[in-house]
């Protein structure tokens, strides 16, 4: 969970966890960066400096540990046209122990997160995750680590998934190892390879299918990826990027009458990496991905891939920060055909004054989905072709307290349609919480 470990920041965060369109991207590093490395967002710190947490180091390690409790209100707890309301409990906690040594790096952490619907207790949802990793400098050379458990669930309101009655369950493991030669010189290369499954033990109950579980163990796959990428630093802030990147995705439990998923994949990207500290933050990869069928039952698949992110403070108390996404979705949200994303998200964070700040985002994500081969409309693989589209935003006021204590309000509105229903609707939600840190 490459964002969560090294120091939690007592900042809230620009944009909600459901908002991402690739779910698994908040748990995981961007693309062409080392597996292992601890990133630190060093602005967002500098921000409420005097209020950071400072943990408790134990010999040479250092041990962070965040408790959020919270309660709110959504008028809309099923996050389906003609939803329910219902009042909100929330309980988060997250800790984690990170080496402080002066070479090498080892990490682990894991993270658990209860929501509560008392009106609507079919709604309640619990996941976690846990993970462990590090590096270990060999002379020049880095080799990065990380094992990843995460127990997840799908709602309706998230791109790529469809209109369930309940939250369903699913699971993700994760190996990756990258290495990364000359890191410290002006040309280096980071081959990397990875592994995900997903396993869904769970089945979903659709609303066009009362008292009906339909099981999703269809969706289980494995997914294999392999890439190589060089960076070449010309300044010390600046480094341009070229990845090649291979992926492979294989169902573990095939439909029998049916065509198997299977799939081979291939991207080639290209971008730079811009960092004026305390400034401008940029980082920019663009290209062209395709997705090989490996039955000719099912088109290829090709579309432009980009993941970009700009920070800019115009002043030391403003902050801007801009993410865009676009791509083919090999996130845990896939349908048999997959489809093409795009997440735009725009946040804001202002220091008001030296104990309270002010936060507010904007989101678009778009789904764009093909047609299910004529053979296979009206089995559990038929996908309409169509789009989805969410917009949403938010405002947030957090007054920090303490190191140790903080307080916020919160309030998030969305709107969307969701595969297998009609129209579209909004969802709002109003929190306020008590952030609690080491």
């Amino acid at each position: 969970m490459y964002r969560l470990v090294g120091a939690f920041a007592c900042a809230a965060p620009f944009f909600p966890a459901h908002a991402s369109a690739q779910v698994l991207s908040q748990y995981f590093p961007e693309i062409g960066r080392g597996v292992g490395e601890i990133w630190v967002d060093e602005e967002q710190l500098r921000l409420s400096k005097e209020f950071q947490p400072q943990g408790l180091h134990l010999g040479g390690f250092k041990l962070n540990g965040d408790l959020n409790e919270g309660v709110g209100y959504i008028d809309n707890a099923n996050r389906l046209p003609g939803g329910v309301q219902s009042a909100i409990i929330s309980t988060m906690a997250q800790i984690g122990l990170t080496s402080d040594w002066s070479a090498d790096r080892l990490y682990t952490n894991a993270s658990v997160s209860d929501l509560r619907y008392p009106s609507q207790g079919s709604q309640n949802q619990t996941t976690w995750t846990a993970a462990i990793g590090g590096y270990h400098d060999i002379a020049n050379d880095r080799l990065g680590f990380d094992y990843s458990h995460l127990s997840l669930v799908q709602v309706p309101n998230t791109i790529g998934s469809f209109a369930t009655i309940q939250p369903v369950k699913y699971q993700v493991d994760r190996a990756a190892l990258s290495y990364t030669m000359a890191r410290d010189g002006r040309f280096s290369l980071i081959p990397e390879a990875n592994i995900t499954n997903f396993a869904f033990d769970q089945s979903a109950r659709l609303p066009s299918a009362i008292g009906i579980a339909v099981p999703q163990t269809y969706r289980n796959r494995a997914v294999i990826v392999e890439s190589l990428t060089g960076r070449y630093r010309w300044t010390e802030a600046a480094s341009a990027l070229v990845m090649l990147r291979g992926t492979e995705i294989r169902y573990t439990h095939g439909l029998a009458g049916y065509p198997g998923r299977d799939s081979n994949g291939l991207a080639l990207l290209a971008g730079i990496d811009y960092n004026a500290v305390h400034l401008v933050d940029l980082r920019v990869m663009a290209g062209y991905q395709r997705r090989f069928y490996r039955n000719a039952a099912y088109p290829d698949y090709a579309t432009p891939i980009v993941e970009a992110q700009a920070r800019w403070a115009p002043t030391r108390l403003t902050r801007l920060q801009l993410d865009v996404q676009h791509g083919i979705e090999d996130s845990a949200f896939e349908n048999v055909a997959g489809f093409t994303y795009t997440n735009v998200q725009l946040g804001l964070t202002h220091q008001y004054r030296r104990d309270v700040l002010l936060s507010g985002y904007f989101t678009f994500q778009k789904g764009e989905y093909q047609n299910t081969p004529t053979h296979l409309v009206g089995s559990i693989l038929t996908q309409s072709g169509g789009s989805q589209t969410i917009f949403g935003g938010g405002l947030s006021a957090q007054w920090l307290v303490s190191r140790h204590l903080s307080l916020n309000l919160d309030y998030a509105i969305s709107n969307q349609n969701v595969l297998g229903t009609t129209g579209k609707f909004t969802v709002n939600t109003v929190m306020i919480r008590v952030d609690l840190n080491l």
